[in-house]
């Protein structure tokens, strides 16, 4: 909890003064369209929204929606201003029977331009206020407020009225333990559907598809989460903080719609959790760093698995999947795994991700008992040298590689004596991977340098 203090204690918040933006009770209207109302973005046919005299909140007017399937209409305001970075608080009145819930058009580059939904809120008979709070990730003139309907009956389908749109207080920073930990039975975030300020340090990316990344703040459970981002592309070891909406996207909690983003510093290091391969699937671990030890391939990559495979420590099966990293040569049965990576829950499982090929320590032997296993190497962590003990592996030639957390190779080598060093003292401080292989066999260790 302390490395979360330390991350959200960067946030510096200015005063801001309270600001309407819009503000609408419906007394106004041009023929049979609400002034103000009824944008490029609205779906909802100009005929399925009508003026209501009777039961209003406040004035003479308030308007009614009609939509009884369950696909939303949009039904949105006249194309108004918004700025990049702002959070706009949207409070009005509904009564009737239906679903609502409110979205910002603002042309962002994701998500068609649209920021992510708030929750459906079910209507009752008597009147309630409903305020959310939407970010705004794109200046523009023509950003339009939402409001999306769905399962409206008769008679009263669904009454609004007196709308206000305007600055929202500014956020209150969220740590990514809150934002995770839930009792829900489903795994869905308390937070799905709120905009939030949060940070972490980068744990991997998504290089190919260049949409997203992993942050994480601490370690353990409930500490890591997927954001999804293609605006921005940070390193591995970035301590970043920024603004977001929280969503569930297939039972996986996202953070999208960034805004506010900020690089506080690079080459931080994040520690893998270490973990039994049949606890890969609980929920506290989604979107962690974990490692799985000594584990066994029981299901080799094919066809049939997306070039996916299986291990197991004995607790159960995890699954190791390649959307970032795809182990070659492919394992095989009976291969016998360290493998570190994210912890990413997509088509309705878990799986681990390894980052880069040093994430996946394996042997085609039985294990990795014997030769590599009495190498030790020290200090750690190291400012000018390496001493590597070599221990049973002495005589044989044992290639060396260090790895950043980016996963390009810093130094490579061999040596085959009984006590050997490597200079680090040009290294950048960091955390590296030294990758030690000689023939079948394969061993990695987490390094730290500090100058």
């Amino acid at each position: 909890m302390m490395r979360t203090a330390v991350l959200l204690s960067t946030f510096a918040f200015a005063g801001m003064a309270s600001a309407q933006l819009f503000q609408s009770g419906f007394e106004t209207w041009t023929g049979t369209t609400p002034d103000g109302w009824m944008g490029t973005k609205s779906s909802i046919a100009a005929s399925a929204v009508t003026q209501v005299s009777d039961n209003v909140h406040g004035g003479s007017y308030a308007v009614r929606l009609e939509n009884t399937t369950d696909s939303h209409k949009r039904f949105t305001t006249q194309p108004l201003s918004v700025t990049n970075g702002e959070n706009y608080s949207v409070s009005f009145w509904v009564r009737g029977s239906g679903e609502v819930r409110v979205g910002l058009y603002d042309g962002r580059t994701d998500g068609s331009g649209y920021a992510p939904y708030t929750p459906y809120t079910t209507a009752t008979g008597t009147w309630q206020q409903i305020t959310v709070a939407i970010a705004c990730t794109h200046d523009t003139s023509g950003g339009e407020f939402i409001f999306s309907v769905r399962n409206t009956a008769a008679p009263e389908h669904l009454v609004i009225d007196d709308v206000n749109i305007g600055d929202a207080p500014p956020l209150t920073p969220v740590s990514i333990y809150e934002i995770q930990y839930t009792t829900d039975p489903g795994g869905n975030s308390t937070y799905a559907g709120q905009t939030v300020m949060t940070g972490g340090i980068v744990t991997a990316d998504m290089p190919d598809t260049g949409d997203g990344y992993f942050v994480q703040s601490g370690t353990g459970p409930w500490s890591g989460i997927y954001v999804y981002d293609t605006d921005h592309a940070p390193a591995i070891g970035d301590s970043i903080t920024f603004t977001a909406a929280v969503s569930e996207y297939f039972n996986l909690t996202e953070l999208s719609g960034v805004s506010g983003y900020t690089v506080v510093s690079s080459g931080n290091a994040v520690a893998a959790y270490e973990v039994a391969t049949g606890d890969v699937a609980l929920e506290p671990l989604e979107g962690v760093l974990v490692r799985v030890v000594s584990a066994s391939c029981t299901e080799a990559p094919s066809g049939a698995t997306f070039g996916k495979y299986k291990v197991d420590d004995g607790s159960g099966e995890a699954i190791i999947g390649k959307e970032i990293y795809t182990t070659a040569p492919d394992p095989v049965v009976g291969s016998v795994f360290n493998i570190t990576g994210v912890n990413y829950f997509t088509f309705g499982e878990f799986n681990i991700l390894p980052r880069m090929a040093s994430d996946v320590e394996f042997s085609t032997g039985i294990s990795e008992a014997g030769l590599l296993n009495t190498i030790s190497f020290g200090p750690n962590p190291a400012s000018n040298q390496i001493v590597v003990n070599m221990g049973q592996a002495h005589g044989n030639n044992v290639a060396y590689t260090l790895t950043d957390m980016q996963g390009r190779r810093v130094q490579t080598g061999t040596f085959n004596g009984s006590k050997v060093q490597i200079n680090v003292g040009g290294v950048a401080a960091g955390t590296y991977q030294l990758t030690l292989t000689s023939g079948t066999f394969v061993k990695t260790f987490a390094v730290q340098v500090a100058h």
